[in-house]
């Protein structure tokens, strides 16, 4: 597993639902610089930390670990980014980003 992009999906996961890292591992009841170190690519989780930050993130642990075969593929890193993101959206907003990207198209 490529560390670095797995710490970068947690971060912009994290971000995404505006928690602070300070928050984060208080969901997680993890010491904050074992945040920092996961989200830089330094460590990776526990599998019961892992299975805490998909709960707190609102995805499942196969999200969060699932990497294609060419994971360092910028293009796939953008497409899973906004993947994460879409995720998040509601119906309405779903329908508009459709309208948004066919526009673009």
């Amino acid at each position: 597993m490529d560390k670095k992009f797995f710490g970068q999906k947690i971060k912009n996961l994290r971000k995404l639902h505006n928690y602070t890292q300070e928050k984060m591992s208080e969901l997680i009841d993890i010491d904050v610089r074992q945040v920092a170190r996961i989200e830089a690519g330094e460590s990776l989780p526990s599998v019961e930390t892992l299975l805490k930050m998909a709960k707190v993130l609102a995805v499942t642990p196969n999200d969060l670990i699932y990497f294609d075969k060419c994971e360092n593929n910028a293009k796939n890193h953008l497409k899973s980014d906004i993947n994460d993101i879409l995720s998040l959206a509601k119906e309405e907003q779903l329908i508009l980003i459709k309208k948004l990207i066919l526009a673009i198209l």
